[in-house]
């Protein structure tokens, strides 16, 4: 075909299509939207297909969600099934192969199964967005995505010329979920935003506006924080960090702890101490002269909060409130009323705790029976933190894996952790060189995520995505799974002729 035949194709086709698009424009209705919407991703789909795992990798970590979608659904689970079904296509097609990996297929099947079986048991994956008469299906969902996104990560490796560029939009997509708090004070002209991100973290900010909350707090400050950290200990690592010559590193490091401060959230601040922590000692910094500086360093920090802690703002002090320190009235109040209301919840979960040994409790929830709790709660007639409990929230990891799948399912959590920490053990201790502190920070995060889960808080429907995402970025990155190379056997023949030389 001819140039001059191509610009012809081109123009007949173009130009309907520009006037088309352009009538549905000027009419948006909801059938004009629908198919604007179609045709716009039509014309982007090549460049999905092309650059689906990059975009995965990148939402994997924000918050950004589908707000047009029934549910809104964050666009990390959307790209994960959209990139898994690609991956899936492919597979069978014979284009590609998922990069296996045993130590991790085994226990991640079988956790699966143990998940759908309940669910099956157990009043079915009901969703009412889509006409089901039951709640609860969303936690499956993601569940369910959190899988498919593993599939999908591994599905491509990384090469290693774009493994540092790759972790880092991994880590820092997490920024995505300050600007949560920051379109709420921006005001009501930019509330149209939501629509593509989370609000999730503003609940404080609303609350303190209207009264009902003495201390506002900025949750999207939270993962932001959290992320920024992985990812300057991706970039630099500790001992890079602290080069004299280049102080704008660690002044970047202090302003990311004081950020996290401002979150209101105590973990939080565990979190970012327990992750530098564990990557002082991967990276066996303990041997070294700057153990005793982190020591000083730790102490200069801490000592204006010991001596001003009253007169920080609220959200600070409430961040610090697990430590010993002189706080305001208020503050000390409801960060022991937060902590008493978990109580609550776990004296009245435990002793239900056997009944859902053998075959878990599920998500499934009957309609009726919620209302009637949440009016009763609204009402004082019971407190709201049986209606948390009602609704599954137990702010324990142990215990949202252990009611929901049983026994069995937590073994296969447990079977899957470990195995998690090996592989990301093996290929911190035997990848590639130039993987090392990737390899080292992921390895990190992965055993901070551990930690806090059991022993801070933890819900297995929200963080199982964390955790099959750092799994999938390391199996991806490293082609599976570093092994320890066996020495090399020496030739017989050789060996024959170095004891005859010797001997003769």
């Amino acid at each position: 075909m001819s140039n001059l035949s191509r610009l012809v194709l081109a123009y007949i086709v173009a130009i309907p299509l520009a006037l088309v698009l352009g009538y549905l424009v000027a009419t948006p209705d909801t059938a004009s939207v629908a198919a604007l919407g179609f045709v716009l991703i039509c014309l982007a789909l090549p460049l999905f297909i092309q650059w689906n795992h990059a975009l995965l990798i990148i939402s994997w970590n924000s918050a950004f969600v589908v707000g047009f979608a029934p549910g809104q659904p964050q666009l990390w689970l959307v790209l994960a099934a959209s990139s898994f079904g690609i991956a899936l296509l492919n597979y069978v097609l014979g284009f590609k192969s998922f990069i296996r990996v045993p130590e991790l297929l085994k226990p991640l099947v079988f956790l699966l199964v143990i998940i759908l079986v309940t669910a099956w048991v157990r009043g079915g994956i009901g969703l009412k967005i889509l006409g089901g008469s039951g709640y609860g299906g969303k936690k499956y969902i993601y569940l369910l995505g959190a899988f498919m996104g593993y599939f999908a990560l591994t599905a491509q490796r990384i090469s290693i010329g774009k493994s540092q560029r790759t972790v880092k939009w991994f880590f820092l997509s997490a920024l995505s979920f300050a600007m949560g708090n920051l379109i709420y004070a921006l005001g009501p002209a930019f509330y149209v935003l939501y629509y593509f991100i989370s609000p999730d973290s503003v609940g404080s900010q609303v609350a303190a506006d209207w009264g009902q909350n003495v201390i506002e707090r900025f949750g999207g400050l939270g993962p932001a924080a959290s992320g920024l950290l992985a990812f300057i200990l991706t970039r630099w690592g500790i001992r890079r960090m602290f080069e004299w010559n280049k102080p704008w590193r660690w002044l970047l490091l202090i302003a990311v702890m004081v950020a996290g401060l401002f979150s209101g959230y105590r973990s939080l601040v565990g979190f970012l101490f327990a992750l530098f922590f564990i990557q002082f000692l991967i990276e066996g910094l303990w041997k070294t002269h700057l153990l005793p500086a982190m020591i000083l360093l730790a102490m200069l920090v801490l000592a204006p909060a010991l001596f001003f802690a009253n007169k920080m703002p609220r959200a600070v002090q409430r961040s610090l409130a697990f430590l010993p320190l002189d706080i305001n009235a208020d503050v000390r109040a409801d960060t022991d009323a937060s902590s008493e209301w978990r109580f609550q919840i776990w004296r009245l979960v435990w002793p239900e705790v056997p009944k859902y040994l053998l075959l878990g409790k599920g998500y499934a929830l009957d309609p009726v029976e919620l209302d009637m709790t949440t009016l009763a709660a609204r009402t004082g007639a019971i407190s709201n933190y049986e209606e948390a409990l009602y609704a599954g929230d137990y702010h324990n990891g142990l215990l949202s894996v252990l009611v929901p799948f049983g026994l069995l399912g937590l073994v296969a959590f447990f079977w899957l952790l470990g195995a998690g920490i090996k592989v990301l053990y093996c290929n911190h201790r035997f990848g590639d060189a130039r993987l090392k502190q990737v390899n080292g920070v992921l390895l990190s995060y992965f055993l901070t995520q551990c930690v806090f889960f059991f022993f801070v808080f933890g819900a297995l429907n929200v963080q199982l995505v964390a955790f099959l995402g750092i799994l999938g970025i390391s199996v991806s990155l490293n082609n599976g799974v570093c092994r320890k190379e066996a020495p090399k056997a020496v030739p017989t023949t050789a060996v024959s002729g170095l004891v005859m030389a010797t001997t003769g």
